[in-house]
């Protein structure tokens, strides 16, 4: 017996997305190359919806904000959506490397370095992180006894600097870093800059810009290539260098040249270290602005701990403290806006996506958004207990990235959030100094802005 059907309704045309007209999209441009261009993205959001567009320039940008939004460009329909012209200007400063790559170069760089960065991988860098915690404890001792004002963000740099450059070259660079540290800085600077403009001098052009920027790279080159250079005609070892030098694919035999190992270390560097230090430079801010949530870290620290030093054994039982660092990463995720490129037209929640323009997705906006976050702007570690998390949306917090690109050090960093935050909070409590409201601003990564300056107390 067959059964009649009507035939199905054509599918609507696909609309274009909400957002200003052209008067109010010149008075937006203005506010896209500053350090507060997150807040751009905010009132866009506010404006607009979870779906907007805006024109910038020569550039159609569409900004995503919905899980389900994620899952498409991220992991659905990734193909459509590679690192492509959005990453040109942080190529430029930071290389080709696994962060800023695509495609099979991509995908072989991915296969080499996968084995190092799994979680049993990346345990036994885990004494390094204490240790590395443990002296600058001691070397808090005489700030705190004088009740000294101390720069939390830059100690946080500090030691994050002597935890990666221990793993990576198995030596501690951070003080000889400092040159480089600020070239570094310079030229994710300059890059987050450009990044945010569309009309950039030539690179070819005597800039003030672009003399710096050169002289900032030649600078970065020349630490990064000694380094390289001296690790080579030494015996292999278990540091992260020699890891990534003997590497070798097994698809097609090759290992990395040279010049990768520049990308990949700068790249490590930059992700290992400048990343970590504003994580935890937002966690002491929150704490100390919390106290009935450091009160209850103090208690999970002396159930779990007693006063010794954390080891990778106790990270399971270390839930809160845990649960801290996801919370912080929810409200202040370093990465606050990903750029991908779409190659082809797409459709995306009923609006059309055309190839050639931009797509933005925002953490800074999906971990606030009021559908899946109750009181957003709070700090609630609470949120982030087993039987919460399994009544959000996959997509809602994903701080890492999500899909085949996630981030490959994301196992490194949260044990070394975990195991630092653990440490330092068992020997201080870490005051604001009355009066300080932090800023978050945005080049390259969501940092504080300016120094934040902080009391330290030793706990008895």
């Amino acid at each position: 017996m067959t059964v009649a059907t009507k035939p199905s309704a054509p599918a609507p045309a696909a609309r274009r997305a909400p957002g200003p007209g052209i008067n109010q999209t010149t008075r937006g441009m203005l506010t896209l190359d500053r350090p507060d261009v997150v807040q751009s993205y905010v009132d866009l959001w506010r404006t607009y919806g979870d779906v907007a567009r805006i024109r910038v320039g020569p550039m159609v940008i569409h900004q995503f904000v919905r899980p389900e939004h994620v899952r498409h460009i991220m992991v659905t329909n990734v193909a459509n959506y590679p690192k492509g012209a959005s990453h040109d200007k942080l190529r430029l400063a930071l290389g080709n490397g696994l962060l800023t790559s695509d495609g099979p170069f991509w995908q072989r760089q991915r296969r080499l370095m996968q084995p190092t960065y799994t979680p049993r991988g990346v345990t036994r860098f885990a004494e390094i992180m204490t240790e590395s915690s443990q002296e600058m404890l001691q070397r808090w001792r005489k700030p705190a006894k004088a009740g000294q004002m101390v720069p939390i963000n830059q100690e946080m740099m500090q030691l994050t600097m002597s935890v990666i450059s221990r793993a990576m070259f198995n030596v501690d660079i951070s003080q000889d870093f400092r040159q480089a540290g600020d070239a570094l800085v310079g030229i994710l600077e300059f890059a987050a800059s450009r990044s945010m403009s569309f009309i950039d001098p030539p690179m070819f052009l005597p800039t003030r810009g672009n003399r710096r920027f050169k002289h900032a790279l030649e600078t970065l080159d020349d630490f990064l290539y000694g380094i390289i250079d001296q690790r080579q005609k030494q015996p292999a070892g278990d540091d992260l260098l020699s890891l990534l030098m003997t590497a070798k694919d097994e698809e097609t035999g090759q290992m990395m040249t040279r010049e990768n190992l520049r990308d990949e270390v700068l790249i490590t560097f930059f992700a290992g270290h400048e990343t970590t230090a504003t994580l935890l430079t937002w966690t002491w801010y929150l704490l100390s602005r919390h106290p009935h949530v450091e009160e209850k870290l103090h208690a999970e620290l002396a159930t779990v701990l007693n006063g010794r030093t954390p080891a990778v054994a106790d990270i399971p039982n270390l839930v809160y403290t845990r649960m801290i660092i996801d919370e912080v990463l929810r409200l202040y995720s370093p990465v606050a806006i990903m750029a991908r490129d779409p190659l082809e037209d797409d459709v995306i929640d009923g609006y059309k996506v055309s190839a050639g323009s931009l797509v933005t997705i925002t953490p800074f906006l999906t971990h606030r958004h009021p559908e899946f976050w109750d009181n957003p702007e709070g700090f609630l570690p609470e949120r982030f207990a087993p039987e919460m998390e399994s009544k959000r949306p996959r997509y809602a917090y994903y701080p890492f990235g999500a899909g085949s690109r996630v981030c490959l050090g994301q196992h490194f960093a949260l044990m070394e959030g975990v195991l630092i935050l653990a440490d330092v909070a068992q020997r201080y409590r870490l005051q604001a100094v009355p009066g300080l409201q932090v800023q978050p601003e945005f080049l390259g990564t969501l940092r504080p802005c300016g120094d934040v300056l902080m009391t330290l107390h030793e706990r008895a």
